[in-house]
């Protein structure tokens, strides 16, 4: 079964997860992002990693300002996703898209949940002097960060610890557990999804 699915990220920390369900047998619909925005002195107007990256895979993108409206909602809807994939995107999904039939909408988060919800858990975890930290999948609900726990993976954080690195490793480490937890869905399909 192949499976249509929705991406939707900003950051260098999403790409890995992106290029790997591109490289998959599913079928990415759309890619949803931040819009544009000016970086630098200069001020020039750069696309986020994720517009970047969707572009060179030849992938539609969606940049929209606010996921709150009903053009919006009904073009969302439209597209007929199985599967929304969220990693990082940087806005709260609105209720009534996690409300569509049949859909179902997963996050992977960079914390072992529920330690460190919401903004900035990499940082989080490195000021408080954690032992370890790690990515987890998550069905997405209606409240920050709650949702039943579907994967999770572990790594060690050391006083030598950098943001950067361990960034960089929980990202890779995120993409392969985002591939385990498509096919861990597609197996078993007509257990996740929200039926109506």
């Amino acid at each position: 079964m192949t499976l249509k699915i929705i991406f939707m990220g900003t950051p260098e920390f999403a790409v890995p997860s992106l290029k790997s369900i591109a490289n998959s047998s599913h079928k990415i619909l759309e890619v949803y992002t931040q819009p544009a925005k000016k970086k630098n002195r200069g001020q020039k107007i750069k696309n986020s990693p994720i517009y970047e990256c969707a572009a060179k895979l030849n992938l539609k993108i969606r940049c929209p300002i606010s996921l709150n409206t009903q053009d919006e909602f009904d073009h969302f809807k439209s597209l007929k996703p199985d599967l929304v994939v969220v990693v990082a995107y940087g806005k709260i999904i609105p209720a009534n898209f996690l409300n569509i039939k049949k859909t179902l909408f997963i996050n992977l988060h960079a914390s072992l949940l529920p330690r460190w919800r919401g903004a900035a858990p990499i940082q989080r975890s490195i000021i408080n002097m954690d032992e370890e930290t790690g990515v987890s999948i998550m069905k997405i609900v209606d409240k920050l960060d709650a949702g039943p726990i579907l994967l999770t993976s572990k790594i060690k954080i050391t006083k030598d610890s950098k943001f950067n690195e361990i960034s960089q490793k929980m990202s890779n480490i995120g993409a392969k557990l985002v591939f385990e937890a498509i096919n861990l869905i597609k197996k078993q399909y007509c257990k996740f999804y929200r039926p109506k």
